[in-house]
């Protein structure tokens, strides 16, 4: 699956492998989302936005909330799991 982050706030998630159709929308940011990874398996995704938070989503439970990390003072621009998704490193400015 692809997933997107945009300024409405949501992250989408998209079957590729079906012409690009809609599964599922995440929300839960109150900023804008500039950046979406998943972990090596795909059973996480990571979210970085303009509301200074990552919010980490549980993919192989259907996309629930699993936690949100603060301490970024700027926007959150980047994020990005190391080869074997045992961390997570996140950019702001």
């Amino acid at each position: 699956h692809l997933a997107s982050g945009s300024a409405d706030r949501t992250i989408k998630i998209w079957d590729m492998s079906n012409g690009g159709e809609l599964l599922q929308t995440l929300t839960g940011h109150t900023g804008y989302v500039y950046s979406v990874a998943y972990n090596t398996d795909g059973s996480h995704l990571a979210s970085g936005s303009a509301d200074r938070t990552i919010k980490i989503w549980d993919m192989s439970n259907g996309g629930e909330l699993l936690q949100t990390l603060t301490g970024h003072t700027g926007y959150v621009y980047s994020v990005a799991y190391n080869t074997d998704g045992s961390h997570l490193a996140s950019g702001s400015a």
